[in-house]
């Protein structure tokens, strides 16, 4: 399918005679030459379905001017100031076609910048074969020569969705990027939203070698102030390496909730406050074998609930029958916390009625405090047993 924006090129306007100039067409893989305009270079050059969008006036104009015989042509009228025709009918037209070339060359004002919209949104709606072309004056020699604005459109896309990941972290998937491998953001996001650390350093750290390319690449100076942006919004991860366990699921909860993932961040801080007691009881846990590290975390909060009724977790209290006792009181402040977070966060799990949202993230960003005000305390520091 060919589209095109009808102008009023192609007559010397003193002379109202047929004009014609070279146009360079090696680009597109055609002939070049002298043509009227724009259109007659596609006619000359095409033998696809046509489908010509202007003004009566512009179409009538060409019909005079053009042979359009032996050619399958569809004429589309719209109105000289009529925003929403070229948009909808240009984005209509691209979703019904596969292999669609785009030329915006020639239309009145705003005519082929509403195409360059329409034609971003269908890109993202479903990337199919699309080429949009422009035929650029060359000054100095008097001639027109093509060049593709796909790249353009591809930089615009790639701003918005790089705007849309600083504000909240997901990436929408669009594929065959030429510029930038959206697979990366896509499963940093996956990994990130469904609370997987392994996998969230792990696609950090090929964000990361993307990130050099991005800001290497001479086709992306004009959005390297974003790119930049995007890469110091996650560079804390970089310090990930050394951090515990409990240390990492604390960040990641405080980055979640404040891109509003409450469930999300509420899963990261439980874990955390899960890791944390695991942390501490190392050396306790140290002579008993655990199935595996859920296994060990569950006795570890079962011991520190004193939850001797539990159906398993129970090892370490049948071992160290008096660290109950012994670390009453802070043991009481963990579970005091671990249950508040655990009730949230079953309460969240299903439909939310009567809480509002803003109210349910400053509850959750006290929370968040509070379990650092623990950690900083050290509370579990020296556990008797």
């Amino acid at each position: 399918m060919i589209i095109s924006i009808v102008g009023m090129a192609g007559r010397d306007w003193k002379t109202k005679e047929k004009s014609s100039i070279y146009y360079d067409c090696s680009i597109l893989g055609k002939k070049s030459g002298e043509f009227c305009n724009s259109l007659d270079v596609l006619l000359s050059s095409y033998d696809d379905e046509f489908y010509f969008i202007g003004t009566q006036m512009a179409i009538d104009f060409q019909r005079e001017l053009l042979t359009f015989k032996k050619k399958k042509c569809h004429f589309i009228v719209v109105e000289d100031d009529s925003l929403d025709d070229i948009f909808e009918k240009i984005l209509e037209l691209l979703q019904e076609s596969t292999k669609t070339v785009l030329d915006i060359t020639h239309g009145f004002r705003h005519q082929p910048i509403m195409a360059i919209f329409a034609s971003t949104l269908s890109q993202f709606l479903e990337r199919k074969d699309l080429k949009i072309i422009y035929a650029k004056e060359k000054e100095r020699l008097k001639s027109y020569e093509y060049i593709y604005l796909n790249e353009y459109i591809e930089i615009t896309q790639i701003s918005l969705l790089l705007t849309g990941f600083i504000r909240t972290l997901n990436f929408v998937p669009v594929e065959n990027m030429k510029l930038l491998n959206n697979k990366v953001f896509e499963d940093f996001s996956k990994s990130l939203l469904s609370n997987d650390l392994k996998g969230v350093e792990k696609n950090y750290e090929l964000l990361s070698y993307e990130f050099v390319g991005l800001k290497k690449n001479e086709d992306l100076k004009h959005i390297s102030n974003l790119i930049e942006k995007v890469e110091k919004e996650l560079r804390p991860l970089a310090l990930f390496g050394p951090l515990l366990h409990f240390q990492k699921y604390i960040f990641l909860a405080k980055l979640t909730v404040d891109k509003n993932y409450i469930i999300v961040a509420y899963a990261y801080i439980f874990e955390s406050l899960r890791e944390y007691c695991a942390y501490r009881f190392e050396e306790i846990c140290s002579t008993i074998e655990f199935k595996d590290d859920y296994a060990k975390n569950q006795a570890v909060m079962t011991t520190i609930g004193n939850f001797h009724w539990a159906n398993f977790g129970t090892e370490i209290l049948k071992k160290h029958k008096g660290i109950y006792k012994k670390n009453k009181i802070e043991f009481k402040k963990v579970q005091k916390l671990y249950d508040k977070i655990r009730k949230r966060r079953n309460a969240l799990a299903h439909i939310n009625k009567s809480k509002d949202f803003e109210d349910i993230k400053r509850d959750l960003e006290k929370i968040i405090v509070k379990v650092e005000e623990l950690y900083n305390s050290e509370v579990l520091k020296n556990v008797e047993y």
